[in-house]
C-alpha cells in the first residue's frame, strides 16, 4: 500500500518537471500579427552548418512584411555585381527573387521573396562572378533565421504621432504644472487605479509581446495546469511519507 502511493507521486512529480521543459513551443510564424518586423539570420553552406562565403554579401537584419499570415522577406545584397543570380524556392522549383530596389553607385540591390516558416532553413541558389580574379561559381546556400531576434517595427505614422505628442506636451508647461497640483490633492486610494490605467495607455499598441517561453508569438505555457499537477504530486508524496 505504501509503495502504491509513493510510485504515483514520484511519477506525477517527474511529469511536472518534464512538462516545464517540453511545454508547447512557438506557433507557426504565419500566426504573427500583421506588420513589419526585423530578424537576424546567418547563411550557411548546403552540406553543413559552416558559414557560407555568401554570409558576408547580405545585409543584416532582414525585413519581414506580414499580412494575413503571409510572410514576405526583404534582404539587401552587397557587392550586387558579383551576385549575378539569386534564386529561392517557388512552386516546387527555384525562381529568381524579385528585385525591388537597386543602387549601382552603392553596388547594392534589395530582393524580396515569400517565406513559409521562419523556423526552417531556406534553401537558395546563387551564382558569383568576379571578373577581376576570373572567379565564376554556383553555390547552394541556406538561410538560418534567428527567431529569438524577431522584432516588430513601429509604423512611420505612429512614430510621427508619438513625436508630435512629445512636442505638444513640451510646448505647454502650464499643463504639466496643473497636472502636478491635481496629483498632490488626490488621495492615494483614488489615484491608484488612474495611475495604473495611464501606465497601460502609454504602452505602444503595436508592441510585439515576446516572452522567454516563446520569442515568436508570445504563447505561454499553461501554468495553471502545471501548478495543479505539482500540487497533486506533492499531496501524494506527503501522504506516502505519513503512511511510511
Amino acid at each position: 500500500m505504501k509503495r502504491s502511493l509513493v510510485l504515483p507521486s514520484l511519477f506525477l512529480t517527474l511529469a511536472f518537471v518534464l512538462s516545464l521543459f517540453f511545454a508547447p513551443g512557438a506557433q507557426a510564424a504565419s500566426d504573427l500579427a500583421d506588420g513589419t518586423y526585423t530578424i537576424d539570420y546567418t547563411i550557411v553552406k548546403a552540406e553543413n552548418e559552416s558559414a557560407s562565403m555568401a554570409n558576408d554579401y547580405f545585409e543584416k537584419p532582414a525585413t519581414l512584411q506580414v499580412k494575413k499570415g503571409e510572410i514576405t522577406a526583404q534582404i539587401q545584397m552587397n557587392h550586387s555585381k558579383w551576385i549575378t543570380m539569386f534564386k529561392v524556392p517557388e512552386k516546387g522549383d527555384f525562381a529568381d527573387a524579385k528585385v525591388i530596389k537597386s543602387d549601382e553607385k552603392e553596388d547594392t540591390r534589395v530582393v524580396e521573396f515569400k517565406l513559409d516558416d521562419l523556423s526552417k532553413p531556406l534553401l537558395s541558389k546563387i551564382h558569383v562572378t568576379v571578373e577581376s580574379i576570373n572567379y565564376d561559381h554556383d553555390y547552394t546556400i541556406r538561410f538560418i533565421f534567428d527567431t529569438k531576434k524577431l522584432k516588430k517595427v513601429e509604423s512611420a505614422a505612429k512614430q510621427a504621432s508619438d513625436k508630435a505628442g512629445v512636442s505638444a506636451a513640451s510646448a505647454k508647461p502650464e499643463a504639466k504644472a496643473e497636472a502636478a497640483v491635481k496629483a498632490e490633492h488626490t488621495t492615494p486610494a483614488a489615484s491608484t487605479k488612474p495611475v495604473a490605467a495611464a501606465d497601460a495607455a502609454k504602452q505602444p499598441t503595436d508592441k510585439v509581446m515576446l516572452s522567454a517561453d516563446n520569442p515568436q508569438t508570445g504563447d505561454k505555457a499553461p501554468l495553471a495546469f502545471f501548478t495543479a499537477l505539482f500540487f497533486i504530486s506533492a499531496c501524494y508524496l506527503v501522504r506516502s511519507l505519513q503512511n511510511h
